[in-house]
């Protein structure tokens, strides 16, 4: 009998250059992307890369988990920019307003949709030169999450809306994290006091948080106990780590680790549990995806189950890698049962000869 290879093929699909590719259902079947001072954009494997409008001033795109809302930014009958979010199924655009502010022909930007695609993330503008983090409701009125006197910003958001990662300007003007539980404010600290950077994504659970790296080290923020996991080091001679997605469980954890340069010069890394940090183009390669030879130098996001990944290559292309399910231990057992059943046939239809 021979067993299916522990590791699955995949595939890599290429969606062009200077795209940027930012979101994703939780299934990764509907991926969210869009090209700065332009619009956006989105991929599915039957149709490819298409344009679904919006202005973007910001901000990036992202998939609620059922792919049926991918938010982002349009502009509204006064001719501003406001965070909001298309639908797949009608063709349009729905806008969420703003604080009460604008910057130039922004009043705000979408960052990140929920899971359950209620609620939309991002960054209102107070005046011309503060914002605030702000999130939708479920009913459409959009909410200014506030700060510590400066500006804020919001990243990431769990399933249901009710945890939100982001930033705040600190009274020294220091960015730092930051999360939104419930709407209340908690600053982000590690073990010793220290704060930690911006932080740029939330599992669909609430419970983790991931964002750019301290110290060297990429993290991951548990929001029930407080407490702050090092994930390590890929390239002890860069300057710049950070995570960048993180999966419905916490589990897998993709980011990045480069030097001064393009975000697209260094390598990209995956952090999964129980095996550590690890290149991303090698793990990659290693799950039978033929790369070309390119290098997956920024992923931007992993889809709440795992097994698709998205972002930029070193060539400046935007990418989607999927992986194929890996057959569970039952399913192996079925398959020998089948295999050895087919055997028995075989040798009592000899028998009869």
């Amino acid at each position: 009998m021979t067993v299916p290879s522990a590791h699955a093929a995949g595939k890599l699909w290429d969606l062009g250059y200077g795209i940027t590719v930012s979101g994703s259902s939780a299934d990764g079947s509907v991926i969210g992307a869009y090209i700065q001072n332009d619009s956006y954009y989105m991929w599915t494997a039957a149709t490819g890369v298409t344009s679904i409008g919006g202005a973007w001033q910001g901000g990036v795109a992202s998939v609620s988990a059922d792919g049926s809302r991918i938010s982002g930014s349009a502009f509204g009958s006064d001719g501003l920019g406001y965070a909001g979010y298309y639908s797949v199924g009608t063709g349009q655009w729905t806008t969420l307003g703003g604080i009460g502010g604008n910057s130039d022909t922004s009043a705000s930007s979408g960052w990140n949709i929920s899971g359950d695609g209620k609620t939309v993330v991002g960054l209102g503008w107070v005046d011309g030169g503060t914002a605030h983090a702000i999130a939708s409701t479920p009913a459409g009125v959009m909410h200014d999450l506030g700060s510590l006197g400066g500006s804020s910003r919001a990243n990431g958001v769990s399933y249901d809306g009710t945890v939100i990662a982001g930033w705040v300007e600190q009274p020294d003007g220091q960015w730092t994290g930051a999360y939104w539980k419930n709407g209340t404010l908690h600053n982000m600290v590690d073990d010793q006091g220290n704060a930690l950077q911006e932080a740029g994504a939330v599992s669909a659970d609430g419970n983790w948080i991931v964002g750019d790296g301290n110290h060297g080290q990429t993290w991951r923020y548990s929001t029930v106990t407080q407490q702050t996991e090092w994930l390590g080091d890929l390239d002890a001679t860069t300057d710049f780590q950070g995570a960048t997605g993180v999966s419905a469980d916490g589990h897998i954890i993709v980011g990045y680790d480069r030097g001064f340069g393009p975000a697209a010069s260094g390598q990209g890394t995956i952090w999964i549990e129980g095996q550590g940090m690890l290149s991303f183009t090698d793990y990659i390669t290693s799950q039978g995806v033929d790369l070309g030879g390119r290098t997956l130098a920024l992923p931007l996001g992993v889809s709440a189950d795992g097994r698709t990944f998205y972002g930029m290559d070193n060539t400046g292309s935007g990418f989607v890698v999927t992986l194929s399910p890996v057959p569970e231990p039952a399913t192996y057992a079925m398959m020998a049962l089948g295999l050895a059943g087919l055997a028995a046939r075989r040798r009592m239809h000899c028998n009869k000869e």
